[in-house]
């Protein structure tokens, strides 16, 4: 399924020069119906307010885990790291900790993929 958008970073242009384009960091965010009764519209803003230079943003329909959202997959080299019942409140905590600091928060990793890699 093609996303509905994607945003990259304003910052972007502060990358330096010899950057490839494959190692930004991709961002999904959930905003099928399901995830959308539990604000992913609102995860998504935020986001979208605080997303590193080296992220590009992407929401997206529905990523198929629906009941658990707002759901939010992290690939970094096409290694995904979910994120399961996402508070719009716990997007700094995911922007800080893994998109800034590389290491994922383990006690919001979705137990479905990760059940005991990061806990």
């Amino acid at each position: 399924m093609e996303p509905e958008w994607r945003l990259r970073s304003q910052n972007i242009d502060r990358l330096p020069k010899n950057t490839p384009d494959s190692k930004l960091q991709k961002l999904l965010v959930c905003l099928g119906r399901s995830c959308r009764k539990y604000n992913s519209e609102q995860v998504f803003n935020n986001f979208k307010r605080n997303v590193p230079p080296n992220t590009e943003l992407i929401s997206i329909g529905c990523l198929g885990q629906c009941g658990n959202g707002p759901m939010v997959l992290v690939e970094v080299k096409s290694k995904p790291i979910w994120y399961s019942e996402v508070h719009p409140d716990e997007v700094a905590t995911i922007v800080k900790q893994h998109l800034i600091g590389k290491s994922p928060v383990k006690k919001m990793l979705y137990p479905k993929f990760h059940p005991q890699k990061y806990q």
